[in-house]
């Protein structure tokens, strides 16, 4: 069991001091290929957009946000070669912990993906 706050807070795209493109997936509802892609309470699909971050003076690491947008959204996404740097757009978080565990993890949301100029 989680405890899973309702709420995503605004963040500062300066929070990673730098973000590369590497995929972009339908959010499904079970595992595997055959779950039924994930909307969001508008009728709008979600998606996975995963990237390399670096956070200020830490260590790179993979991160993954979830993206609600029409297919033509995340088709031109796609179109965006692996590891171009990229900013993202309306980036939103929530923290939440496992009912098992002390450790908070964090959930990211964006509304848009621009490759940074």
């Amino acid at each position: 069991m989680s405890i899973n706050y309702g709420y995503y807070l605004p963040l500062s795209t300066e929070l990673f001091g730098s973000v590369r493109f590497l995929d972009i997936s339908p959010k499904s509802e079970g595992p595997g290929s055959d779950g039924k892609q994930k909307v969001d309470r508008d009728g709008l699909p979600q998606w996975v957009v995963s990237a390399l971050v670096k956070v200020r003076d830490s260590k790179t690491e993979t991160e993954t946000f979830t993206l609600s947008a029409p297919v033509e959204v995340a088709e031109r996404i796609n179109k965006v070669e692996e590891l171009t740097p990229i900013r993202l757009v309306g980036l939103s978080g929530g923290k939440w912990s496992r009912a098992t565990s002390d450790k908070t993890e964090w959930s990211f949301q964006i509304t848009g993906v621009e490759v940074a100029k």
